[in-house]
């Protein structure tokens, strides 16, 4: 446990980091003093500085260079941007709303992706986001013909969720009713885990028996339910911008977004938390090629259950008060559209 700060160190920490971030290069005692006008010499701010570098808030990368703040310090800075949270921006939310509607998407996947589109335009970063849905059960599964090799496939689960899917499939418009009435019996009450686990071993077992029907819808309903979940990253050549002096740390961050589950680990870690809003520091996720990033994320709900979240990846000298501020009204946004 760090040691508690005195106002006066964590005034000037703040200031550092804030001086940090815009300029990008060590801050020094003089510097400090002349920007802030602060009512210090700069023997005493350097003084101060030594004790947060002791503390562990702050350390100096070169001698007789200037300090920047460590992760701890930096979180300090991003902890104190959230007492200014709850602020609504109406414009950026009327935006958002106004872009949706132009778009003429309803599908809540589509929207989902949409919506990270103007995330990463806006701030220049990489746009996350996922619909994360748990705890679903089987409500029923329909089947309904709308074209002549095509099946629209409705799955609606407990509690209020509905996947919809068109499919390819030569089925008769009778057997379609058949077969509806059919998986619902049979997947009833069951939970997305359970379901997916009996169309694998179901699956295997058509490949024996070569029924070419089963076989496929089964393979097309798993396939639908593995996108339950799905998590959507959009603007990945923005990560060219920000370590483009750095290949091989790119290539292997673009490896573990398209791998995915290290990443949805750190989103699951988020919703078991109270804030709405929330930053995670690369080096707080435990995986090294993250450890120069920042992950700023928003929880966006329907009714009183989470329902996801979105966010952006950039560097860890990103502008917080800019980024944190977008990322909660986009949130908010996106929970207003989808309660429509």
């Amino acid at each position: 446990m760090k040691d508690k700060l005195t106002e006066r160190e964590r005034n000037i920490l703040l200031k550092i980091t804030e001086l940090y971030i815009k300029e990008g290069e060590p801050v020094g005692s003089r510097t400090l003093q002349k920007t802030y006008g602060l009512p210090f010499s700069p023997a005493t701010i350097r003084n101060v500085m030594a004790d947060l570098e002791d503390k562990g808030y702050l350390y100096q990368p070169h001698t007789s260079a200037g300090r920047i703040p460590t992760d701890e310090g930096l979180k300090v800075y991003i902890n104190s941007l959230f007492l200014a949270l709850g602020n609504r921006d109406e414009t950026l939310v009327g935006r958002l709303i106004d872009y949706l509607k132009s778009e003429g998407v309803s599908d809540r996947d589509e929207i989902l992706a949409r919506v990270l589109d103007f995330l990463q335009s806006l701030t220049g970063y990489v746009g996350f986001g996922i619909n994360l849905v748990e705890n679903l059960t089987v409500e029923s599964i329909t089947l309904v013909k709308v074209a002549s090799d095509k099946v629209l496939m409705v799955i609606n689960f407990r509690p209020d969720y509905v996947l919809h899917r068109v499919i390819r499939a030569s089925i008769p418009e009778g057997e379609l009713q058949r077969l509806s009435r059919t998986l619902t019996q049979k997947f009833r009450g069951k939970s997305l885990k359970e379901v997916k686990r009996e169309l694998v071993e179901e699956i295997d077992g058509l490949r024996r028996e070569i029924s070419e029907l089963s076989f496929r819808l089964n393979a097309q309903i798993l396939k639908s339910l593995n996108e339950v979940n799905h998590l959507e990253i959009h603007g990945t050549a923005n990560l060219v911008n920000i370590v483009s002096d750095d290949i091989r740390r790119m290539k292997e961050i673009l490896e573990i977004l398209e791998e995915k589950n290290l990443f949805l680990e750190i989103l699951r870690k988020f919703l078991g938390e109270k804030r709405e809003v929330s930053v995670i520091l690369g080096s707080e996720t435990n995986i090294e090629p993250f450890s120069s990033f920042s992950f700023v994320l928003g929880k966006y709900r329907v009714g009183f259950k989470n329902s996801g979240v979105i966010g952006v990846i950039g560097p860890k000298r990103m502008d917080y008060s800019q980024v944190i501020p977008v990322v909660e009204n986009v949130a908010r946004a996106l929970s207003i559209i989808l309660e429509k």
